[in-house]
């Protein structure tokens, strides 16, 4: 199919927003990644799934603006506007993002402090006596379980530190 000048600038104008929009998308991607550590595994994941992504949104493009007729002027219109949004917006973008979702974690926080306090304030005179309580319940445990031979004196650090070794793997 022969396109015309018109068209093919119309072309490239397209793809050029695309490839802005799909650094966007990747933006979107980096930000989640941000709020939310996870993986490498999940990180993989995630690319996989922005690509296959990418691939399929250029495709209904091509297909649908030039016929599915892959040309070097678009594919180099994609690569120049995910340049060049990469260069000028990306850094702002990034940036006002994560602070909104650092404001976003902030005022949750906020609201679930407000929200327990009357808790906090009622278990305040209670906390002596619950902890003496639970001091009594284990010393009772401890007799109870010495005296059917099951219990076995752990080290709590070292436990701690093997605990956190078996997440770690």
């Amino acid at each position: 199919m022969i396109l015309s000048l018109h068209e093919q600038a119309r072309l490239f104008l397209l793809c050029i927003a695309l490839g802005g929009g799909m650094g966007l998308l990747y933006d979107c991607l980096r930000v989640f990644r941000h709020s939310l550590r996870h993986k490498r595994f999940w990180v993989q994941a995630e690319d996989a799934l922005f690509w296959l992504t990418a691939v399929f949104l250029v495709f209904g493009v091509l297909l649908h603006a030039n016929s599915g007729e892959v040309r070097f002027f678009s594919l180099f219109g994609l690569f120049g506007g995910m340049g060049l949004y990469f260069l000028t917006l990306s850094r702002w973008v990034v940036a006002i993002s994560d602070s909104v979702i650092r404001l976003i974690k902030y005022l949750v926080c906020l609201f679930f402090r407000i929200l327990f306090t009357p808790f906090r304030l009622l278990f305040l005179p209670f906390r002596k006596p619950l902890r003496k309580f639970g001091g009594f319940c284990e010393s009772w445990q401890k007799k109870l379980l010495q005296s059917a031979r099951v219990y076995v004196k752990m080290n709590k650090r070292r436990f701690r530190r093997d605990w956190k070794i078996l997440r770690r793997r």
